[in-house]
């Protein structure tokens, strides 16, 4: 299977590294700068906490439109990066191809249908803790990896081939229908954190520490939102998370306020702006979530 992943930082290219090694793909990287020629002129390294492998994919490119058609592009850029990522795969998909978008975020499906209306578009949820090193390296930290991904009205076994691959490559993956609830639980978690990290400076467990009532407020917001979506996420889901947010190990940050703090564009926008954009369409009122991405957005 022809794989194309856009994207080879800490998800992509470990998800690369697994299809190519493990289900036997052929993977293409499309990358940029330091990053993009260390995998061309090395492989990408990728350390576990198991072992250290060097993974040389089929292709390493900034553009992969002379490359022709994959059976399965896999999305796993920043949202910021979106729409210039996209415009990269128009000669890369046909009838029988899937597009997999593996950001921050919900609701990425509808974003790459406004560009390809045409295309077989899927929604995805990834946790995993895995990050860029140095050019040409990542590293995976711990066990934690989970991948749902489907659409609704999925029905799996039209699409063996895919789930085939993800069996023998992947730790742990669950095709679903039910894919928009996986998503906006993840969500739950990651919007109200990176909003109040990036705006107060702090890390995760002084976040719920020294302003719990504030995190719980924008997980009620967010819940509400979905709920009238028709995403069941009720009180109980929110005290789950809220739960999980105990656990974040001292000094952990959000990728959100790293980019911040590196002056590096962020995911404002798919994080924030889109609850807020979603609350005005739905006449529900996100004060809290306001508050943040006015702070965020006035700097």
């Amino acid at each position: 299977m022809r794989v194309l992943v856009l994207g080879a930082g800490g998800v992509g290219g470990y998800l690369g590294y697994r299809l190519g090694r493990f289900g036997d793909a052929e993977v293409t990287f499309v990358a940029l700068g330091a990053h993009l020629e260390a995998i061309r002129s090395g492989g990408l390294e990728v350390l576990d906490d198991r072992e250290t492998f060097l993974f040389r994919p089929e292709h390493a490119v900034e553009d992969p439109s002379g490359l022709g058609i994959f059976d399965l592009i896999l999305v796993a850029v920043k949202h910021t990066d979106l729409p210039e990522s996209l415009e990269k795969i128009a000669a890369n998909f046909g009838p029988d191809s899937v597009i997999l978008p593996l950001l921050n975020g919900v609701e990425h499906r509808r974003e790459i249908f406004e560009r390809y209306p045409e295309a077989d578009v899927m929604e995805g949820c990834i946790y995993i803790l895995s990050n860029i090193l140095r050019p040409g390296v990542i590293r995976k930290k711990g066990s934690i990896f989970n991948l749902c991904w489907g659409r609704e009205g999925f029905d799996p076994s039209n699409y063996a081939k895919i789930v085939d691959l993800f069996d023998r490559a992947l730790p742990r993956h669950k095709a679903t229908a039910d894919i928009a609830y996986k998503q906006w639980k993840k969500f739950l978690f990651i919007s109200p954190m990176a909003a109040l990290t990036s705006r107060y400076g702090l890390t995760m467990d002084r976040i719920v520490a020294d302003h719990r009532e504030e995190l719980r407020s924008l997980m009620e917001e967010i819940a509400v939102l979905a709920r009238t979506k028709g995403i069941d996420l009720d009180e109980e889901i929110v005290n789950e998370i809220l739960q999980r947010m105990e656990q974040t190990p001292p000094g952990a940050k959000t990728s959100m306020q790293l980019d911040l703090e590196a002056g590096k564009p962020a995911e404002i926008e798919a994080l924030l702006g889109f609850v807020i954009s979603e609350g005005q369409k739905m006449g529900i009122s996100i004060p809290v979530m306001q508050k943040c991405y006015e702070s965020l957005t006035s700097r």
